[in-house]
């Protein structure tokens, strides 16, 4: 039985160069062998990547000095709320400082990025853009309302907010977000993203909830509150997704958790019949809801306001 030569400390841990490998002692048949990929040129792995993650990992071992992951791809890698899936086909963005050498490499694109006031560093290991700068890569070719979404997660203080792999919540402040905004007028995005910026609001719990109170506004509905507290004697007894007080009206955005998990669907339903008691009225939206422009939402909330006596 022929059987393959395991590869030595540290190439069977995870992608590796082919040239650190021949460095190491490993054959060159051994590279070729029919149990390794080449997710790139002169890269090896043992497998095909499965997530961004992995892609990047594969491509960092032939990355140039101070070249970074930047764009879509550090936005995933982030866990950013990226508009659409992650495709095995959809290049790495990867940022060179201008006037350096750029990466040519099938899957990959380039793009040059200042160094002077788009920050980068460390995820994982992985060299990227941090999580301001990388918005502000994205906003050149990101529709207005995604690039809210995606910065109301650099600002969002919710724990509830679920995969961002951000150091701490909130990463930062609208104040903050400004100030970088302004250093980095003239930028490619810069005026996007400060127009974007206008828009956000602090304390999302997720990116359909950025979604939903965007629809309503751009419908000339009022604006509603974000995560508006109701107490009752003292105790807080639920945390509006979004509200408009003055006329009792809750809106809550239904995630698919809260229509899979039976424990999370009865709490839902006895929130809702307290806020009912207390004189709400109450809309639980899910994603149907916010198909072609949030137009079924609107319709509701608008009906809702109109029960009230408020004409929009």
């Amino acid at each position: 039985m022929n059987r393959r030569a395991p590869l030595p400390h540290p190439f069977g841990d995870g992608p590796f160069a082919v040239a650190a490998a021949l460095d190491g002692g490993v054959s060159p048949s051994r590279l070729r062998s029919a149990d390794l990929v080449a997710p790139f040129p002169g890269v090896r792995a043992l497998r095909e990547p499965a997530d961004v993650m992995e892609l990047a990992a594969a491509f960092a071992q032939r990355m140039r000095p101070g070249h970074v992951f930047a764009g879509v791809t550090a936005g995933r890698m982030w866990a950013l709320p990226i508009a659409g899936a992650w495709e095995r086909s959809e290049p790495l963005v990867i940022g060179v400082p201008a006037g350096t050498i750029r990466t040519r490499a099938k899957g990959v694109r380039t793009r040059e990025f200042d160094t002077s006031r788009l920050e980068s560093g460390t995820l994982d290991g992985l060299p990227l853009l941090g999580p301001a700068s990388t918005v502000m890569s994205l906003a050149r070719e990101t529709a207005h309302v995604d690039l809210v979404v995606l910065i109301d997660a650099l600002v969002t203080p919710s724990k509830r907010y679920r995969d961002l792999r951000l150091v701490r919540r909130p990463f930062t402040d609208p104040a903050a977000l400004a100030a970088f905004a302004e250093r980095c007028r003239g930028l490619h995005g810069a005026s996007a993203f400060a127009a974007a910026l206008a828009d956000v609001r602090v304390g999302a719990d997720s990116p359909q909830e950025s979604r939903s109170r965007l629809a309503i506004v751009a419908a000339g509905l009022p604006e509603p509150v974000v995560q508006f507290e109701v107490w009752l004697d003292g105790v807080l007894r639920a945390e509006l997704d979004l509200a408009y007080p003055d006329w009792k009206i809750a809106i809550e955005y239904e995630g698919e958790h809260h229509l899979t998990d039976a424990a999370q669907w009865a709490k839902d339903i006895r929130r809702q019949e307290l806020l009912e008691s207390l004189g709400w009225i109450v809309i639980r939206a899910t994603k149907a809801d916010l198909q072609h422009g949030g137009r079924r939402l609107v319709q509701r909330v608008r009906a809702a306001l109109a029960r009230r006596g408020i004409a929009a």
